[in-house]
């Protein structure tokens, strides 16, 4: 859902369906929102889970660019989970949610622990930082100013060292 706004007849439209169709699966438009919360959790535990459950941990980064790269891959969906303030009053969204950003805190935290990212930036500013990063990376995306393979680098480069230039010598 790119408008979270959009009324369940233009959902349906959008998706080539009919109302009535759309209606035996979602009630209201608000189970609706909540199914499509619920599914951007659902890719975002994905991703998160491909980097920590697999060789994520062993990597020298800790998983961090294949943390960055697969949420980049959802950004459609986090844009939408992020941008919608609905999900703020919704407890089963919200601990999901919170459980995930700690398991992405805790590959971010491991990168710092490998001396790739700073060791004495707060957990907040960490995680807040990352995910504006690919926030950005992905509507660059969208918007065809970046190409999508270069987006991780992109994000991986700004986050490790900045824009600043760097120190003359």
């Amino acid at each position: 859902m790119a408008d979270p706004a959009a009324s369940l007849a233009q959902v349906a439209e959008a998706a080539g369906i009919g109302r009535t169709t759309l209606h035996k699966h979602y009630a209201t438009r608000d189970d609706l929102m909540r199914a499509v919360g619920h599914r951007a959790i659902d890719l975002w535990e994905q991703a998160v889970d491909a980097v920590t459950d697999g060789d994520g941990a062993e990597r020298p980064d800790g998983g961090l660019a294949a943390l960055t790269a697969a949420m980049i891959q959802i950004g459609p969906q986090l844009a939408f989970l992020w941008r919608t303030p609905a999900f703020d009053h919704l407890a089963e969204m919200g601990s999901r949610a919170l459980a995930v950003e700690a398991r992405c805190l805790a590959v971010l935290k491991r990168a710092q622990q490998r001396g790739v990212l700073s060791a004495d930036s707060p957990d907040w500013w960490l995680r807040s930082t990352f995910y504006s990063l690919v926030y950005v990376a992905f509507e660059s995306v969208r918007s065809g100013d970046l190409a999508p393979r270069d987006a991780p680098d992109l994000v991986l480069a700004t986050f490790k060292h900045g824009i600043g230039a760097p120190p003359a010598p």
